[in-house]
């Protein structure tokens, strides 16, 4: 039987051997590894677990999990210092999309050598099965496996951490272990999406085919992209189901939906996890969807997903017919965060949010207010839904950073102009967003156009246009603006206040400016806003210029640093 290979890496299957120590016993005479863990497709009943060296042979078990699919088991010391595959089969386990019933088939977690001792903990997962089928099967080392598993799923399976039944309150464990069993959910939910069978009332030992999915997965990866082509081409999860070029889309709507029922028509409600959306880890940023008539690609504009203005292209096949003209279509985006404890939309051009390019492809145009992640953190995640002709609809999941260099965003509150937050149910300043839509020109001359928005509701971040009446009906909110009580005032470098001009009519205003441009030249635009006469503060306050604080402002700055004869 053939050897695997595994680089020497501590990263590999994040099994440190002080992380996996750190229960030992100090007064137990045996250098023997008793290990425990959970076997988890759902907690698996009943599965014969066993750990096999590279040749297959056994070196410790089988023994059987319990209903809560966990095992105990030692491994004699003298197969501690080579690789080894936990591996189980067999047993019963209710699967956690369907709420059925089914046969469990293989489960695996590969371990680097020298990485066990006794006390040690080994999960076996979807993740950790993928990842030991590529290292098995595919050729692959452990650091190859695990980096084509990341890229696809957006995690790294850590198989030290005992999952938990998504589908049961756990209040007591750890968001790790919640985590990790919403993420073998996902699996579940991917299965039933794509019309897997969990078992079959006419042959009653046939096993769910959700096991044959983890085999597929891992076929597809060892080839590069999670994009429905393997080893010897199209990859066969049964004999009716094949993965397509969006599995990777599939499986972070599987995700989500699995995790926020309801989104996308799960009417379950199955997670009990209790997790926030700005605990589920990172959500795969697919390129490739697949609705019923067309395939969409969507291609980064630039530096990509960023908050601020963001530009990207769609390009839209018809699956049945490939060749078939695809301009003329009617698209529409609509960008939503789902955070912890609320969702919202973002601002989009008023009448340009997606372009014809009339060629098939598109050009869409966001401006994130805010970034999936702030300083490591991660804020939730980005809903990017594109419905063609109002009635089918792609959702794509894009990772939104921070703006490198220059300010791309900045931020000014009403005063009296205020809405009722959703965070603290009371009233606040209305939000005013103030986008760097483009520079354009060079030595020292440019014409810099700036984007404003604001928030009427947490679904509608609207263009400040003129006719626009914001919070219609609501006493307490409702603002009519119009062109003329719109006043953009800009200053550069702490000069002249000048007016920027606009029609009124797409929110965009754009002013003339004098910029240094030399290597790393930094200048400081500083933007004033006025609507409806009131001037827009930083902190929603009115200005106090007697005692002033740091933060209460009437103006906002940008810093911007152009390159000669570029459009930024």
């Amino acid at each position: 039987m053939k050897m695997y290979s595994v680089a020497p890496l501590a990263l590999a299957v994040s099994l440190s051997l002080g992380v996996l120590s750190g229960c030992s016993s100090s007064g137990s005479s045996s250098t023997d590894a008793s290990i425990s863990g959970t076997i988890v497709a759902a907690p698996i009943n009943g599965a014969d677990v066993s750990v096999v060296d590279g040749s297959g042979n056994v070196v410790a078990g089988p023994v059987q999990t319990n209903d809560a699919g966990q095992y105990t088991l030692s491994i004699p010391e003298a197969s501690l210092t080579q690789d080894l595959i936990l591996k189980s089969s067999g047993g019963t386990f209710n699967d956690e999309a369907t709420g059925s019933n089914g046969n469990a088939g293989e489960m695996l977690a590969y371990v680097v050598a020298n990485s066990l001792s006794d006390g040690g903990s080994v999960c076996a997962t979807p993740g950790s099965t993928i990842i030991a089928n590529m290292v098995m099967n595919q050729s692959m080392d452990m650091t190859q496996a695990q980096t084509a598993f990341q890229n696809a799923f957006g995690y790294t399976p850590d198989v030290t951490i005992n999952p938990v039944d998504a589908t049961v309150t756990n209040a007591d464990a750890s968001d790790e272990s919640k985590l990790a069993g919403l993420r073998a959910a996902a699996f579940s939910q991917l299965a039933m999406d794509l019309g897997l069978k969990v078992g079959d009332v006419q042959d009653p030992a046939f096993i769910a085919e959700q096991f044959d999915l983890f085999t597929a997965l891992a076929d597809d990866l060892s080839v590069g992209s999670l994009d429905g082509v393997g080893s010897t081409g199209a990859v066969n999860v049964s004999a009716t189901v094949q993965l397509e070029a969006n599995i990777q889309n599939r499986f972070s709507m599987a995700l989500v939906n699995f995790h926020d029922s309801g989104q996308m028509g799960d009417t379950h409600s199955n997670d009990l996890t209790g997790l926030t959306s700005d605990q589920i880890g990172n959500v795969p940023f697919a390129k490739v969807a697949l609705t019923d008539t067309y395939k969409i690609v969507y291609s980064p504009i630039g530096m990509g997903e960023k908050a601020g203005k963001t530009k990207f292209t769609l390009t839209v096949t018809d699956i049945n017919n490939p060749g078939a003209d695809t301009s003329g279509l009617s698209i529409a985006i609509k960008p939503m965060m789902h955070m912890a404890a609320m969702t919202h939309t973002s601002a989009m051009p008023e009448a340009n949010a997606v372009v014809d390019n009339n060629d098939g492809t598109y050009t869409g145009t966001v401006y994130y207010v805010m970034t999936t992640a702030m300083n490591g953190f991660s804020m939730g995640y980005w809903d990017l839904a594109v419905t063609i002709d109002d009635t089918e609809t792609a959702n794509f999941y894009p990772n939104v950073m921070m703006a490198m260099g220059d300010t791309t965003l900045t931020k000014l509150k009403g005063v009296d102009d205020q809405v009722m937050s959703m965070v603290t149910n009371s009233m606040e300043g209305r939000t005013y967003f103030v986008f760097k839509d483009d520079l354009t020109g060079d030595s020292g001359s440019y014409d810099l156009s700036l984007f404003l928005a604001t928030k009427e509701s947490m679904d509608n971040f609207p263009a400040l246009t003129t006719g626009l009446i914001l919070n219609q009906g609501n006493m307490m909110s409702e603002l009519a603006v119009d062109c003329p009580n719109i006043v953009v005032s800009v200053s550069v470098n702490d000069g002249s206040w000048n007016p920027a001009a606009s029609d009124c009519t797409d929110g965009l205003w754009t002013i003339g400016v004098t910029l240094n441009d030399g290597m790393g030249d930094e200048n400081k635009v500083r933007v004033r806003l006025t609507v409806n006469n009131e001037v827009k503060t930083t902190d929603g306050n009115i200005l106090d210029i007697i005692n002033p604080e740091p933060t209460n402002a009437d103006l906002q700055t940008f810093t911007i640093t152009p390159n000669p004869s570029m459009s930024m």
